[in-house]
């Protein structure tokens, strides 16, 4: 199951970690305001490299290949702060490189290193979220722990322990995070020694940002989903328009029938689950779906006005197929959290979980996918409902997407 868990998630784990920093020649990038990863896999997909590159324009049907991309490591997300800065992790799983590295596009628009910090051994580290120019949080799951950095000198502040908040006979494993109303909002996994939940329960830990000390745990065992946020997508926890913030529980992953996916909220002034929104994903029908039920939302983009677009994930989709990594079992859909709806995009290829990125650019939806016919970009425009599909082709597998042209 362990090794199962792994081959899903990182499946989904789109987008990689740097190698080396003389690598890093920003003579030889190309420039432009949009970033994307792609990854390039052995046959069976369980292995390979990524690379992280930025473009000018979007459209077209220009192909890209890699040469002038940044050499990435396998298994996780870049985070793009606010603040511009770009954060690449290590490899998830391990391996030599045991740096967190902030990168920003330079006056040229190019990726420019800017510095990077020391990282402990086998931390599985993930999403880095900004307090302030001077303080940072980034998590090293595996290790239950948080690190407070600063980033404008990249190093290391002080230590969270998040080890006193495990269940019994599981890893607390601090998830995706967020910041509203100046404390820290942590998702607690909660994962057995098979990186697997063992109950229905919603965790999360809750962190004074100004000193970094401990306010509470909160649970909810009555909503009956798990999994709280994809550990390694920041945008599986959020706060909308009207200052609510959401969580995406991706429960087992489809693996264990009964610990379910769902998304959960806590309002806005308040710090406990909100016992009156519920909304399972495991037993919502999907409106263009041939198989009725997704197993998650394996990525996530909220919008406005409770309009959130996803990748669902859907193992019913391509069930022939055992191998998770090739598998075309993305699809891309539209979630009313409002209304709790769940929307198949028509039109929109399937992908695999290697092709999963999304994001958002001049008003439009833009999704990766590496389908049957092409690997690239699509876009699905909300005003108009028009799609447009190979608007890029990319080689390797399209794993991340941001503009900062939104």
């Amino acid at each position: 199951m362990k090794k199962s868990f792994y081959l899903l998630l990182l499946a989904f784990a789109s987008v990689f970690t740097s190698c080396k920093d003389d690598e890093d020649d920003d003579n030889t990038l190309a420039s432009g305001k949009i970033l994307f990863s792609t990854t390039v896999t052995n046959p069976s997909g369980d292995s390979g490299s990524g690379y992280l590159q930025a473009i000018s324009e979007l459209g077209g049907g220009v192909s890209y290949d890699n040469k002038n991309a940044i050499p990435l490591g396998f298994g996780s997300y870049p985070c793009v702060c606010e603040s511009g800065n770009i954060y690449i992790f290590p490899d998830y799983m391990g391996g030599t490189e045991l740096t967190l590295k902030r990168y920003v596009l330079n006056s040229s628009n190019q990726l420019e290193l800017k510095g990077s910090m020391m990282l402990p051994a086998n931390s599985s580290a993930a999403i880095v979220v900004e307090a302030s120019r001077e303080k940072a949080y980034v998590c090293c799951q595996s290790l239950d722990m948080i690190i407070v950095f600063n980033p404008e000198t990249m190093k290391e502040i002080s230590r969270i322990d998040v080890s006193p908040l495990r269940n019994d006979g599981v890893s607390a494993y601090p998830g995706a995070m967020c910041i509203r109303d100046n404390i820290l909002y942590v998702a607690l996994e909660q994962y057995n020694s098979q990186w697997m939940p063992v109950e229905n329960s919603v965790e999360m830990a809750l962190y004074k940002v100004s000193d970094d000390s401990f306010i509470k745990r909160i649970r909810n065992t009555s909503l009956g989903y798990c999994g709280p946020t994809r550990p390694i997508d920041d945008q599986s926890i959020f706060v909308d328009e009207n200052g609510d913030l959401y969580v995406n529980c991706v429960g087992s992953f489809g693996f264990i029938p009964g610990l379910d996916a769902g998304i959960a909220r806590i309002k806005k002034g308040e710090t406990e689950f909100d016992e009156s929104y519920r909304f399972n994903l495991n037993s919502t029908k999907v409106d263009g779906l041939s198989c009725d039920y997704l197993n998650m939302l394996g990525k996530c983009q909220y919008i406005s006005d409770g309009i959130m677009y996803a990748y669902g994930y859907a193992t019913g989709l391509d069930p022939e197929n055992t191998n998770t990594y090739t598998a075309r079992t993305g699809v891309p859909v539209i979630v009313d959290l409002k209304e709790k709806t769940v929307k198949v995009i028509k039109g929109l290829p399937l992908s695999n979980g290697h092709g999963m990125a999304m994001g958002i650019h001049k008003g439009k939806i833009v999704y990766g996918s590496a389908n049957d016919s092409y690997n690239g970009f699509c876009t699905y425009d909300p005003e108009t409902g028009d799609i447009e599909t190979k608007v890029i082709t990319v080689s390797g597998f399209p794993s991340f997407f941001y503009s900062f042209e939104r």
